[in-house]
């Protein structure tokens, strides 16, 4: 992993991470950093983003064709609501470590194991309950 300088900008984008539980895209940790430094281009969010999963500060996932960050890097999976879009953390970690221990393959050897379960949040499981 390439070793990357923390300046004020990589600081306050890792801040505003760790401060949220949303899996933000890009373009809202840009807004929200945009705010204390109004200088700051969507070009050096992205810049800093790439280098903070680089070096294994963030995990970034893949959802819907758009990238979702996420500064807890602890072994958890995410929950992804196919209605909202919102994407809920659950720390099973009992779960990683079968799904690492049992696969079985002669051409790979795994290191990590990301898991994504699709379904509909409480919120909207309610929502749709309430329209009957």
């Amino acid at each position: 992993m390439k070793k990357h300088r923390m300046t004020i900008q990589r600081m306050r984008v890792l801040e505003y991470l760790l401060g949220v539980k949303t899996h933000p895209n890009a373009e809202t940790v840009y807004n929200h950093v945009k705010k204390e430094l109004p200088t700051i281009t969507l070009a050096t969010v992205y810049r800093n983003l790439n280098a903070m999963v680089e070096a294994g500060q963030i995990i970034r996932m893949e959802i819907n064709n758009e990238y979702h960050y996420d500064a807890d890097t602890r072994a958890h999976q995410h929950c992804i609501c196919r209605s909202c879009g919102k994407i809920i953390d659950v720390f099973q970690d009992i779960m990683s470590k079968y799904a690492l221990s049992t696969f079985k393959s002669d051409e790979f050897i795994p290191s990590e194991v990301t898991i994504i379960f699709l379904g509909k949040c409480k919120n909207c499981t309610k929502e749709k309950e309430g329209n009957k």
